[in-house]
């Protein structure tokens, strides 16, 4: 497998263009389980480090708006691994819940390979927030729509779905069951301090 990094910059634009078949390619490159692990652990760290840059050119009074998770890159890097992690347990438990035949490994790997991607847009999101500051919101909505893109066509590519569409309407169902279960979670915690 070429990882130089032209290469995986052209295959990171072909799979925007053709994510079912940027997946396939993706699965069919059979990466060892442990280089896995490893690539999840990378891309969390770039991402803490990415983040953590995007927030230092701020204005002081919006960094003093960040959470205090961003105050500390390796707790934003293991925040982000977790995150990533339970993401793709959820693609893959819940696309088998649904009939899907995708395993751990390569819903895992598809994470590490759309986080790649989304490392990308982060990375040009930080030269747009130097270089044209007023476009810096456009190109993070940008990203969003992307990642929702992606994962829809990723989990469908995945399990072997025929339809992006309802795979898209069912990542919508579980975002909005996980934050209505986290609203439900902190709820009383949110009490305690009044």
């Amino acid at each position: 497998m070429n990882l130089s990094l032209s290469h995986l910059l052209s295959m990171a634009r072909f799979t925007i263009q053709a994510p079912r078949e940027g997946a396939r390619q993706v699965m069919k490159a059979d990466v060892p389980m442990p280089a896995r692990w490893i690539a999840l652990a990378l891309t969390a760290i770039l991402s803490a480090l990415l983040a953590h840059v995007s927030v230092g050119l701020m204005a002081a009074d919006a960094q003093a708006a960040m959470s205090p998770s961003m105050q500390n890159p390796v707790g934003t890097a293991a925040f982000q691994g977790a995150l990533m992690l339970a993401a793709a347990h959820l693609m893959h438990w819940v696309g088998r819940w649904f009939g899907g035949q995708g395993s751990f490994g390569d819903a895992l790997l598809l994470m590490v390979w759309m986080q790649f991607i989304l490392l990308v847009l982060q990375a040009v999101q930080i030269v747009v927030q130097v270089v044209l500051p007023p476009l810096t919101d456009l190109v993070a909505m940008l990203s969003v729509v992307i990642f929702l893109w992606l994962i829809s066509n990723f989990i469908a590519e995945l399990h072997g779905f025929a339809s992006v569409g309802k795979t898209f309407l069912g990542v919508l169902a579980v975002m909005f069951a996980i934050g209505f279960a986290l609203a439900l979670l902190l709820m009383p915690m949110g009490g305690m301090g009044v």
